[in-house]
């Protein structure tokens, strides 16, 4: 049980969307969300665009309200207007695909001020800013004016400013897209970091690989509706499948026996004297000869690949 400005917290669920619809007009941008999100994950939020996931973090963020359903932040309703809602919304920081940054103030100016924001006062806000900017190495360049700053120094910027007034959920937008590798491992271990401490991130990105290094949970989202969620080792497993690859003695070999996999069925890709292809349960096994078979090997689906039959799959699971 933890107190976060004046609200007690028993549960461990810290977001929860119950049976979520919002509609813009006859649009309905979601179809019934419910997600239990709880302490200490990395939930990664996944689907085309236009697909809701800018809609639902709206309706995080209090931005905008529900059309139906109900939609929980550490078990209290974000969307009343009073004290109680407010230390609700102070526990959540965001990191958007707009920074919002001010250009003409430095780095530890906006820190400051957004600290100062959220009720910190004078020499508090200025050590809070300070802390958050030497965490995302950006130290020399605090007195640097943001118009300054490159892509990736914004980035690491905007997290840092997300998190400058230490809230227990963190809603993440494409937060590593385009930045330099030195950028994206730093904000990488930062929220891998964080979610060691038990803070909650909720990371929308359509960089997948990125997710699947970095995110404990994910659901996919099509057309307003979930298809699927769980933890990211049961997405792949129940949408997955491994690639077996065969190394044969000559490419000689490799045509001929990827014509007896067309034969069969199988979509086969041939390089040189190396076939390729997604095996099913029942693959005859006598097709290939000791003879022939130089070496095999499996490779597991990656989320890109289970992403992509997801969103491709006609069938939406509810």
């Amino acid at each position: 049980m933890k107190r976060f400005g004046g609200i007690t917290v028993i549960s461990d669920t810290v977001l929860n969307l119950n049976k979520l619809h919002r509609f813009y007009g006859d649009f309905e941008a979601l179809s019934g969300i419910s997600l239990e999100i709880k302490k200490g994950q990395i939930f990664g939020y996944l689907g085309p665009n236009g697909s809701g996931k800018t809609t639902t973090i709206k309706l995080l963020l209090g931005l905008i309200k529900p059309s139906s359903g109900s939609l929980t932040v550490l078990g209290e309703d974000p969307y009343v207007d009073d004290a109680r809602a407010m230390d609700t919304r102070r526990n959540i920081g965001s990191m958007l695909e707009f920074d919002g940054l001010y250009e003409q103030l430095t780095g530890l100016q906006n820190l400051v001020y957004w600290a100062e924001l959220y009720g910190l006062e004078d020499q508090n806000a200025i050590t809070q800013a300070k802390e958050m900017i030497d965490s995302m190495k950006l130290s020399e360049w605090a007195g640097t004016k943001v118009a300054k700053y490159s892509f990736g120094m914004r980035k690491r910027l905007a997290l840092a400013r997300a998190m400058v007034c230490d809230p227990d959920i963190l809603i993440l937008d494409e937060p590593t897209v385009g930045v330099d590798p030195e950028s994206r491992f730093l904000i990488r271990n930062m929220i891998k970091d964080l979610a060691a401490q038990g803070k909650t991130i909720f990371f929308s990105s359509h960089d997948l690989e990125e997710v699947q290094k970095v995110c404990s949970h994910i659901a996919i989202l099509k057309k307003g509706k979930l298809i699927f969620k769980g933890t990211l080792g049961d997405v792949i497993n129940k949408l997955g499948r491994f690639k077996l690859f065969i190394r044969l003695k000559s490419s000689k070999n490799a045509y001929l026996m990827a014509n007896k996999l067309h034969e069969v069925g199988y979509d086969v890709k041939k390089e040189g004297p190396l076939i390729s292809f997604y095996p099913e349960d029942d693959l005859d096994m006598s097709l290939f000869t000791k003879e022939e078979v130089l070496d095999t090997w499996k490779i597991s689906s990656s989320l890109e690949d289970v992403y992509l039959k997801a969103v491709a799959d006609e069938e939406v699971e509810t």
